[in-house]
């Protein structure tokens, strides 16, 4: 097996593992009579970038994994079984390893990607200071070599099992909790319930999450849509829009960040509370730091809610190999400039940025989760990027406000 091969067979099994089958990312999982909780903020909500890498491999493939938004849902799962019949394997809809060495030979996209994300995992942890182009060359090489040295494993420079897992825990344990931690991030208990009750008398789903389908879900779809949330299609289909539509809901209502539509969340969109934009003038965009959410206000002046996930507060280290803190400016400023396609930046790709002072942009991500973890730019789904990317033109106001976590005047544009 090749050093390319091994990583993105590595990083798609290991990242991809608990999501074969039929349980959809970010649901609790359940065993004996009662429900255990999920965790408290789910690291696939609304997705992780390896989801989305599988996914936008697919996608170059001619395959429809649905909306590139990081959830292993039924439409994903559907496209990894028409790919394994076409490439002649075991139909199981999980990726196993034969399915990822497939994908890889069949895909230099997905390889692109995965290394990416191993690039991205040793920046942030402070190996690795080049920049995030997918290619493992010699200074990838040489990150690794001294995280495995670190960690007093035999120095491959080259991805095994024994590294992947290391690496994977530090980055969990160092990045993500610290991000968690730096946010001040709190939610209630989530709304899970015991498998017998997951019905009613009559039937109806007591908690809808990612992969349901059905009426009950078509409902909710229309009901977000007619409060001004992003849904996507009203097809019955909880995909990751209708999942990142739930949580800019809950986000904006106040209620537990969970992403799940369940007794709480439905009560709520029978009768909303959550207070909208400031200003009614459009177009305009208002980043609202507090609750995590984005008004976008078209020209008509009707108002949309969607996701966001802005500056962490956390302090990281810049590929130069200096230091800056994860800091979202606050003020009102305005759209100064845009790209129509991919950035690739130090840190990572920004998809359709629109720039709104210096570097700092609001733009699509693969991933973005339901607490405050970006550098400093302000995420989106690239879904709803697309939306605010068409309806937001130039010389648009931007008004950002609340808590901005981090030190003022310490944060670096363009991460």
């Amino acid at each position: 097996m090749t050093a390319g091969r091994s990583i993105i067979t590595l990083l798609l099994l290991f990242l991809l593992g608990s999501c074969g089958g039929t349980q959809s990312a970010g649901a609790p999982e359940t065993s004996g009579d009662s429900a255990q909780q999920a965790p408290s903020v789910p690291a696939s909500l609304p997705g992780s970038f390896v989801v989305g890498a599988l996914q936008e491999g697919l996608h170059f493939l001619g395959y429809d994994p649905g909306p590139i938004d990081g959830l292993y849902g039924e439409q994903t799962q559907e496209a990894v079984l028409a790919f394994q019949e076409a490439a002649g394997l075991e139909t199981t809809g999980h990726l196993d390893e034969p399915t990822a060495l497939a994908l890889a030979d069949s895909s230099p996209e997905v390889r692109v990607l995965a290394i990416e994300a191993l690039q991205i995992e040793l920046t942030e942890l402070g190996y690795y200071s080049g920049l995030i182009d997918g290619v493992f060359g010699e200074q990838t090489g040489e990150a690794l070599g001294a995280f495995q040295e670190a960690e007093g494993l035999e120095v491959t420079r080259s991805i095994d099992p024994e590294t992947f897992d290391r690496l994977n825990a530090r980055y969990e344990a160092e990045v993500v909790d610290a991000h968690i931690a730096a946010s001040g991030y709190q939610q209630a208990p989530p709304e899970t319930v015991a498998p017998d009750a997951a019905a009613s008398a009559d039937g109806a789903t007591t908690v809808l999450r990612p992969g349901d389908r059905g009426p009950e879900v078509e409902a909710l779809q229309r009901r977000l849509a007619e409060l001004g949330y992003r849904p996507g299609s009203v097809d019955g289909r909880f995909g990751g829009e209708t999942a990142s539509a739930v949580l800019a809901f809950e986000k904006r209502e106040g209620l537990s960040r969970d992403g799940l539509a369940g007794p709480e969340v439905m009560a709520r969109l029978a009768s909303p509370e959550g207070a909208g934009p400031r200003n009614a003038d459009g177009p305009r965009v208002e980043v609202d730091l507090d609750r995590q959410i984005i008004f976008v206000i078209d020209d008509g002046g009707a108002v949309t809610t969607v996701n966001t996930s802005t500056g962490s507060g956390r302090t990281y280290q810049t590929p130069d190999g200096g230091e800056a803190v994860a800091y979202t400016p606050t003020g009102d400023f305005m759209v100064e400039r845009r790209i129509d396609g991919i950035r690739e930046a130090a840190l990572g790709s920004l998809y359709r940025p629109l720039y709104f002072t210096g570097g700092w942009a609001i733009h699509g991500s693969a991933r973005v989760p339901a607490y405050p973890a970006s550098h400093g730019c302000a995420r989106t789904s690239n879904a709803d990027q697309d939306f605010i990317f068409t309806v937001v033109p130039d010389g648009s106001p931007v008004d950002v406000y609340g808590t901005s976590l981090g030190e003022p005047g310490a944060g670096e544009p363009g991460f």
